[in-house]
């Protein structure tokens, strides 16, 4: 397949994240040099410009598309997404909705960016709720976890749809075969749970996906299921307890070895399977988690994405568009009884 010929158009906001715009542009650039594809840059033009040229590019290759303001991480996502017009998000969403670009890859304010895919880019056929999705690490396979922020609040059928717009985007983009479904829940037991995922339970056990049953967090890293859902205020709690547990785990040990030197040796000879486990469970191998349900395909990456986290969500876009998972999802979604 040449690059020039069938490559998808993505829109990067090159001003998004914490290491923006010089670890978006160093993303891009190794992206290109893997692929041979490039990305429509968007955001402050003549920085763009300079840093392009600073890494051994000719900008005059490039498409650069103007956004150089950047929603903070404190101003309201919805209302700065309607009133920001020149802000980088907004612009790469619109050359979606225009269809200039198929994707796009935001390392910024997950907010806004949720925000802009709902209200620019808009839903995808036959979708009441966009859900977003992040892999967790399992011991045999990731485990998708959705909704983690884009809906408090949820109803029984929209954890339904979750569950069919997770398997698709498996199946289809990371070549999950014949994915399991599972819903979040308190208890494996079939009768434990909230009247949502009771009722959730029963909606998903009557689609087409594999249901097994209830899962609780701890299934989460022992593949029970390959996608689990849940609605967005306990999916969000989930995934921030996981962080700040590692977060918390980490630096214990290291303030163990500090207070006990005498441990370091071992810890030295210990350092390859630390390191093994680090790279598996680093989200920078992921690149980004996708806004499932709208109109283009949306992967919005950690704040602190680095530029191999912005070249692998640059390659998780291009998969989903190749793989054609919004008609998908809408696909499978309209063989469901509403």
């Amino acid at each position: 397949m040449t690059a020039a010929a069938e490559s998808p158009a993505i829109a990067l906001d090159v001003m998004g994240g914490d290491r923006a715009p010089e670890a978006t542009i160093d993303g891009a650039i190794g992206w290109t040099k893997s692929t041979g594809q490039r990305a429509i840059l968007v955001g402050d033009v003549d920085v763009m410009r300079a840093l392009l040229s600073s890494g051994g590019e000719d900008p005059s290759a490039w498409r650069l598309e103007s956004g150089p303001t950047t929603i903070g991480m404190n101003e309201h996502p919805v209302q700065a997404v309607r009133s920001t017009r020149d802000a980088s998000i907004r612009r790469c969403a619109e050359l979606v909705r225009s269809r200039e670009a198929q994707a796009l890859v935001s390392m910024g304010n997950t907010g806004a960016t949720m925000a802009a895919g709902v209200l620019v880019v808009g839903r995808a056929a036959g979708v009441d709720r966009p859900g977003l999705a992040v892999l967790i690490p399992g011991r045999d396979s990731p485990t998708l976890l959705i909704d983690v922020g884009a809906n408090a609040e949820a109803r029984p059928e929209h954890l339904r749809d979750f569950g069919l717009m997770g398997e698709v985007y498996l199946r289809q983009v990371l070549g999950t075969p014949n994915p399991r479904a599972g819903v979040l829940s308190i208890g494996e037991e079939a009768t434990k749970g909230s009247p949502l995922t009771l009722a959730a339970a029963e909606l998903l056990a009557a689609s087409p996906l594999e249901f097994v049953g209830n899962i609780e967090p701890g299934g989460l890293f022992n593949s029970s299921a390959d996608v689990v859902v849940c609605d967005g205020f306990t999916g969000n709690l989930v995934l921030k307890s996981f962080e700040a547990t590692a977060e918390f785990a980490v630096g214990e040990l290291r303030a163990a070895v500090r207070r006990r030197p005498y441990t370091l040796p071992g810890v030295v000879f210990m350092y390859p399977a630390f390191r093994a486990v680090r790279r598996r469970t680093d989200y920078a191998q992921y690149g980004g988690t996708p806004l499932l349900g709208v109109n283009g395909v949306v992967i919005i990456g950690h704040g602190r994405s680095n530029a191999m986290a912005v070249e692998n969500a640059l390659n998780a876009a291009a998969r989903a568009v190749e793989s054609r998972v919004v008609e998908r999802v809408s696909d499978g979604l309209a063989l469901i009884d509403r």
